[in-house]
């Protein structure tokens, strides 16, 4: 490991920075992935202009992944318990089910049951089904407003819906 820290030069300064600073840009910007992956090719060109031997390589590289994971540890664990999780980018609120949330509706108990359409369904629109208004869709006919409809199938949220015979 001789002479591997005597002589440092200063690309190979810039780049680690650079790379560590881009790395770091990528916690906190949400994107793909581009600034992560430039702070990578950077610290890796740092690496491939500081060592002189394979074995210095690998011993560079090694260091810096545990710079890296110190450095983003400490972030994330700030990130948690920081200030900045306590300002309002973070969203603290829920949507629980004992305030009246609910991330499925069960309208099972419409199949079968008749209604009239309170807009046109192209395929989509609103009608009125035993005197509850709701979203529907069609299974791709149209259907003119103030038409009698039926409900067909309720799977979640989407009702389907067809004209009803007379």
């Amino acid at each position: 490991m001789e002479g591997l820290f005597e002589t440092i030069s200063i690309v190979s300064i810039i780049l680690f920075f650079v790379g560590l600073g881009l790395i770091t840009v990528e916690l906190f910007i949400p994107g793909i992935g581009i600034f992560g992956g430039l702070g990578l090719v950077a610290l890796i060109l740092a690496i491939v202009f500081q060592a002189q031997t394979f074995l210095q390589g690998l011993v560079l590289f090694l260091i810096i992944a545990a710079i890296v994971a110190v450095l983003a540890l400490i972030i994330l664990r700030s990130f948690r318990k920081g200030r900045l999780f306590k300002s309002s980018l973070v969203l603290k609120n829920r949507a629980a089910k004992e305030e009246g949330y609910v991330s499925n509706d069960d309208n099972t108990s419409l199949v079968g049951k008749t209604g009239t359409a309170l807009s046109i369904l192209r395929p989509a629109g609103r009608a009125d089904i035993d005197g509850t208004i709701c979203d529907v869709v069609t299974g791709g006919e149209f259907i003119e407003r103030g038409e009698r409809v039926i409900v067909v199938e309720a799977v979640g949220r989407r009702i389907l819906v067809k004209k009803e015979e007379e």
